[in-house]
């Protein structure tokens, strides 16, 4: 029989190794081959382990403190695993925005460009965003498409009940405005703009307008290549 397959002499191989592992009171349990530590290393390790990077990252300057917050939202969103981090903080800013402006509606008139730059990110990313909460249902984006050229001069989101309290799901509180000022401002301008500009469209149908010049061009290159395909007999 082999000490494979004998179970005493495995046994007293182990045993064997675990007396030699054993350290004697007085002696160094490193093995032979390895150098002693370096006391000027250790000290130096100790001295700078704890200090901070090298490289740190630059700064930016802190954000002016106003009077905005972000309204009570359902911790639905906070709990979704199909949002992305970067998605959860522009569904804030959104209901920030839309708190801000128009309560009441909470329809948000604006564009890709401006939640970029308030988001701090590249527009498709903030695109990216958008298709996701679109895709869990907490907002729903149309395209509003101009008059007067063939491009859109904005988007109007509209916030649904997903994202929303409970108890807020019917309407917000009002606001704390001074009755005797006027709604407009400069600061809105923009929003009466985007509402007067054009119509609104869905996401789906203004991609399919974008793309009908191209599908047309490509008519002209290959106009048979919409038919279906002729089997060989």
């Amino acid at each position: 029989m082999t000490m494979q397959n004998d179970p005493q002499a495995a046994f007293i191989k182990s045993a064997r190794k675990l007396q030699n592992r054993i350290v004697t009171p007085g002696t160094d349990p490193r093995p032979m081959n390895v150098p002693a530590a370096d006391p000027t290393r250790r000290k130096r390790s100790l001295n700078t382990c704890h200090r901070y990077a090298q490289s740190e990252r630059p700064r930016s300057v802190a954000p002016h403190t106003s009077w905005a917050y972000v309204p009570e939202l359902a911790a639905r969103i906070e709990d979704d695993p199909n949002l992305t981090d970067g998605a959860r903080r522009c569904a804030r800013k959104l209901a920030e925005l839309t708190y801000r402006r128009n309560r009441e509606g909470r329809l948000l008139p604006v564009t890709v460009t401006y939640l970029a730059r308030a988001l701090g990110r590249c527009r498709r990313t903030v695109q990216r965003y958008l298709r996701q909460l679109e895709r869990e249902g907490y907002v729903a984006v149309d395209v509003v498409v101009s008059q007067r050229a063939r491009m859109c001069v904005g988007l109007v989101v509209r916030l649904l009940q997903p994202l929303l309290a409970a108890h807020h799901r019917e309407r917000w509180p009002g606001s704390s405005a001074k009755p005797g000022a006027t709604p407009e401002s400069l600061n809105k301008r923009f929003k009466g703009y985007i509402q007067a500009e054009g119509y609104r469209t869905g996401v789906e149908q203004w991609a399919l307008r974008c793309m009908d010049g191209v599908f047309r061009s490509y008519m002209k290159t290959a106009p048979l290549a919409a038919l279906p395909s002729i089997a060989a007999t």
